[in-house]
């Protein structure tokens, strides 16, 4: 009865210390410490278990050789990190103790020891945050309550009514991440109790024990931190939205403006299209474009083209080059030189040899009617009438 008494009153002891810290972790918001915020009650959580040697001994006087004092140790532990630096343990650790009795000699005497730790994570609040970090050192403390004397060996005489006392717990736990869900650990502790609870001889008032113990630490949940912002940073964060929001503001007005300068230039846009139509239904039809008369004279007998008569087509070809309108080229001869039939074949040659020329220079060959090489007239029909006979040796072009 009294065991289950000292195992409840050390289970309510750890069970008040995980509550009053998840609850102020829950009530009191992000906690921003050296850059990380606190996390959710499920993030963070590690189990653990080891095993490992102890003794106990006494401020007085301790019987019998320390090598022979060596005892046996296991631990199974629950820890939730509220931080990356601070966390809050509930251990659960027990085995035996070797030490001597004045009468009984050397006797092993188990105990049972809850207890609940405050954990500092000492590696990262100097060197700060690190989720790679291989080395780890986890000084703690902790209040818990131990029993002893509950087994018959034990109760040798009137301290087994006594075998239960609230026991202080401080340590070091050495911790190797072997990867980011399980850690080796390596832990030096020690305990402080009235020496009136242990069944062996102790001198003194109060009773030490120390052990070493190895096990392992498997991480579940959420194991990395987030990131704090100090105030300054959301202040600095706030004002950058708020002038984003502004230039956007900005922009969506110059960008209004833009809108409607594009509207009013496509209206009139539509307002020039319209006129246009109305212009083009509207417009006169243009009248056929008046072409000049041209002459190109030769010497006699000849259809060679001199440099004055190339002159005078250059200028006819400037002035018809950019119209499309159709013209006659016409051979001539004079009656005075000449047979008829010369005359015919000559007139010929001369029209032949300014239609060539045009062709050359640019004039479609199309535009010469009704034959790209000209017509020829002989003497029959008179180029001039009532002027002298060389005037009649030329081609009109009209």
């Amino acid at each position: 009865m009294i065991m289950k008494k000292s195992l409840f009153a050390a289970l309510l002891i750890v069970s008040t210390l995980l509550s009053a810290g998840v609850t102020a972790q829950e009530q009191g918001g992000k906690l921003r410490w050296k850059g990380h915020e606190t996390n959710k009650f499920w993030d963070n959580w590690e189990i653990s278990i080891g095993a490992g040697a102890n003794t106990a001994f006494s401020n007085g006087s301790n019987i019998g050789k320390r090598s022979e004092r060596i005892g046996f140790e296991g631990t199974f532990s629950l820890t939730k990190w509220v931080h990356p630096i601070v966390g809050i343990r509930g251990q659960l650790q027990g085995g035996w103790f070797n030490n001597f009795h004045p009468t009984n000699g050397k006797m092993d005497w188990p105990y049972l020891f809850a207890h609940g730790d405050i954990m500092v994570n000492f590696s990262n609040w100097v060197g700060g945050y690190r989720e790679d970090r291989v080395y780890y050192a986890v000084p703690y403390i902790g209040l818990g309550y131990m029993a002893v004397n509950f087994t018959d060996n034990s109760q040798i005489d009137n301290r087994a009514a006594s075998g239960q006392a609230f026991t202080f717990a401080y340590g070091l736990l050495n911790k190797f991440r072997v990867c980011k869900q399980l850690d080796i650990d390596l832990e030096f502790k020690g305990l402080f109790a009235p020496a009136r609870i242990a069944p062996c001889k102790f001198d003194g008032a109060y009773m030490y024990g120390l052990s070493a113990t190895l096990g392992f630490t498997y991480r579940f949940n959420k194991r990395d931190w987030n990131r704090a912002y100090s105030q300054d940073d959301v202040d600095g964060y706030i004002a950058a939205i708020g002038d984003l929001t502004n230039r956007l503001n900005n922009a969506n007005d110059r960008l209004g403006d833009a809108n409607k300068r594009i509207n009013d230039a496509d209206a009139e846009n539509a307002r020039l299209r319209n006129d246009l139509d109305k212009c083009r239904k509207n417009r006169p039809v243009a009248a056929a474009p008046i072409l000049p008369e041209t002459s190109v004279f030769f010497t006699i007998g000849s259809a060679k083209l001199s440099d004055y008569a190339k002159a005078s087509l250059d200028q006819f070809i400037a002035t018809v080059k950019d119209s499309d309108a159709k013209f006659t080229v016409t051979g001539y001869a004079d009656k005075e030189t000449g047979s008829q039939a010369r005359n015919m074949q000559l007139s010929k040659q001369r029209a032949k040899a300014v239609a060539d020329y045009l062709v050359a220079n640019g004039i479609a060959a199309s535009r010469i009617q009704p034959s790209a090489e000209g017509q020829g007239v002989g003497d029959t029909v008179t180029a001039y009438p009532d002027m002298q006979p060389k005037i009649q040796r030329c081609v009109i072009i009209k």
